[in-house]
């Protein structure tokens, strides 16, 4: 009897603690539901030149022949590249080229408004690309910032050195194939590792 009395005692508890856990998973996950609809309500912004931030649900670029590109924003609103310093879309983040500290003066609009330069990697520091015409053909020239409120600076291999002296396995991972073919896949890889380095450094 006592043995009965023990088992369902035992299955009750058990049956409890379930329930509470499927409970508490209910909840966590609409709570998580929640911030991820109040976090993405209006993913898309613009920063104006005097630094006010307006924020829309949809942001594109607009191009076409004879026609200066422009962005829409939420299908009615247009934005010249001159009414602004920054914006991000659905997808990247852009910063113009009259808060970067040198570099090609660009018109080119592939990506992005003409004369912005795209943000490729969001770290301790941030990697940049932007398009300009050489006379030929767009060709891509890229930018470091350190931290968030750093300058942008023209990609130099003596300022890449200098951002990754106090790291090791970075600083290698960028020097050991200086003839790579692909640039960029070497830029993003080192700057990914080093972002990387630094957020376990840090914690």
């Amino acid at each position: 009897m006592k043995k009965v009395l023990y088992t369902t005692l035992f299955l009750l508890i058990i049956n409890v603690l379930l329930s509470s856990c499927t409970i508490d998973r209910s909840i966590a996950q609409r709570m998580s539901e929640f911030e991820s609809t109040t976090s993405n309500e209006n993913p898309c912004f613009i920063q104006k030149n005097d630094g006010t931030v307006v924020y829309y649900t949809t942001l594109k670029l607009m191009t076409g022949f004879f026609k200066t590109p422009y962005l829409l924003a939420d299908d009615n609103t247009r934005i010249r590249a001159g009414e602004i310093r920054a914006y991000q879309d659905i997808d990247h983040y852009f910063v113009s080229q009259k808060v970067i500290a040198a570099g090609n003066h660009s018109a080119v609009a592939q990506e992005s408004l003409p004369g912005f330069a795209v943000r490729l990697v969001k770290g301790r520091v941030n990697v940049y690309c932007k398009k300009y015409y050489n006379g030929e053909r767009a060709v891509k020239q890229y930018f470091l910032q350190y931290g968030e409120e750093g300058d942008i600076r023209l990609y130099t291999p003596e300022l890449m050195n200098e951002l990754l002296k106090n790291d090791q396995a970075a600083l290698d991972l960028f020097n050991k194939n200086n003839n790579t073919k692909n640039f960029s896949e070497k830029l993003l890889a080192t700057v990914n590792q080093f972002n990387t380095d630094q957020l376990f450094t840090k914690n």
